[in-house]
């Protein structure tokens, strides 16, 4: 089975799954990014927004899924469930477990003002289930899971995602989920993306919610990696030498999560001295210290670390992160926002109307596409967005305010400079 919904892109009505959903097909790209192909008319009847479920489905292409209209059965819309009574007896448990069961999974919709007043609507057609046993989630204990747990749900119910509402940002239900998940495990690991995609500001947000505190220690301006790391020697009041102990010490004997913040800009001579804390080891060797002093600081329990890289040519003094260094993380990949959720962050953070936001997020795109095309040397970040959307809210026209928030970030050249290029992205929005 599959949920979909309607919604209006353009001026096209469109079909888009709900998120977080999978198909045992594999597919070439993301669920999100499939062309959705159904008889738009006879889905048109009902309000858009509704939610459909659809039980069969075809691929004609690989990127293309087809849905037919006696395939698919409109649920609900607003909070408000359709008549479901001509589905059967036993498809009416089908479509209503596999549908409470994706809200309560995703961590995208609220238990006691959603989900359970819907589960109550669906069961006036029929539609059976045990409450306490289906909400029931086991006590989460930080490294005391085994392994093979399945705890997706225990997850959403514990640490659901931030609302946009709430913390003025945008989080992807799946990426929330794998970041808990892995403080949860006790994992390393890694945020990778583009400069300005969130992935310093999503950690914040992680912490508040998980109730850890976080420590961030600046990769990229180590230059010393002993004395940024470790510590160094002073000479006291008694003229004594001294062991100073590096902040970082603190870090990693604080149970909270720790930032290795652009680590792809950090000393190479640093690697030598994260490996231990990072792996089984879980120590960090302070060789150089005061013979009465600590040389073998071990890693707290509860302490995880977190690291971030951006990518991109326009990265000066970054560098390809060792193997052994990028061996002891998992890997998640953030990028920018989707169209809709970054114009929904610039209303709700700046106050400015969705014509004049969508325009923003728009000729942002189309710098970003042609940053990946390399037909330019840089993307625009959604603080860039947030920028122009907030030079408009103070008075600014758009295009002035987008060329003053952009333009500095390109040369002007012999030829076809990329200022010009730019301003004919932003001349034509």
């Amino acid at each position: 089975m599959i949920l979909l919904q309607t919604k209006i892109e353009g001026t096209s009505y469109q079909l888009t799954t709900l998120p977080g959903q999978s198909f045992e097909k594999k597919l070439t790209r993301s669920i999100e990014d499939l062309k959705i192909t159904g008889p738009i008319s006879e889905f048109a009847k009902f309000p858009l927004g509704t939610v459909f479920v659809a039980d069969e489905y075809d691929f004609p292409e690989d990127d293309h899924l087809h849905i037919m209209k006696e395939q698919a059965t409109a649920l609900f819309f607003d909070n408000n469930v359709f008549p479901i009574s001509t589905l059967g007896e036993e498809k009416i448990q089908q479509v209503c477990d596999f549908t409470i069961d994706y809200m309560l999974d995703s961590g995208l919709y609220d238990v006691d003002l959603v989900i359970k007043p819907l589960a109550t609507q669906f069961a006036s057609y029929g539609y059976t289930f045990d409450w306490d046993t289906k909400t029931t989630v086991k006590p989460i204990e930080e490294g005391s899971m085994p392994s093979g747990t399945n705890i997706k749900r225990t997850i959403a119910t514990h640490y659901p995602v931030p609302k946009r509402e709430d913390c003025g940002f945008h989080i992807d239900a799946d990426i929330w989920f794998l970041m808990v998940r892995n403080v949860l495990r006790g994992e390393n690991t890694l945020l990778v993306g583009p400069t300005g995609s969130g992935k310093t500001e999503i950690l914040s947000h992680l912490a508040k919610a998980m109730n850890k505190e976080l420590f961030i220690q600046d990769m990229g301006t180590v230059q010393d990696a002993q004395s940024a790391l470790l510590g160094v020697h002073r000479i006291n009041k008694e003229g004594h030498s001294a062991f100073d102990y590096a902040p970082f010490v603190g870090h990693i004997k604080s149970g909270g999560i720790v930032l290795l913040d652009e680590l792809n800009r950090s000393p190479l001579a640093a690697n030598n001295i994260l490996f231990p804390c990072l792996d089984k080891r879980r120590y960090l060797p302070v060789d150089i210290a005061c013979d009465e002093g600590e040389r073998c600081i071990p890693v707290a329990d509860g302490t995880v670390f977190f690291a971030t890289a951006n990518l991109g040519s326009e990265y000066s003094g970054t560098q390809a992160i060792d193997r052994a260094l990028l061996d002891r993380f998992f890997p998640i990949e953030l990028d920018y926002p989707k169209v809709e959720d970054e114009i929904k962050v610039l209303m709700l953070r700046t106050g400015v109307d969705e014509k004049v936001a969508t325009a923003i997020v728009k000729v942002s795109n189309e710098i970003r596409k042609q940053y990946k095309e390399q037909e330019l040397s840089s993307a625009i970040s959604v603080r860039h967005t947030l920028q122009a959307a907030s030079l408009v809210s103070d008075g600014f026209e758009v295009d002035k305010a987008l060329l003053s928030t952009i333009m500095p970030l390109f040369e002007d050249g012999i030829g076809v400079s990329e200022r010009s290029k730019v301003l004919s992205i932003v001349s034509a929005f």
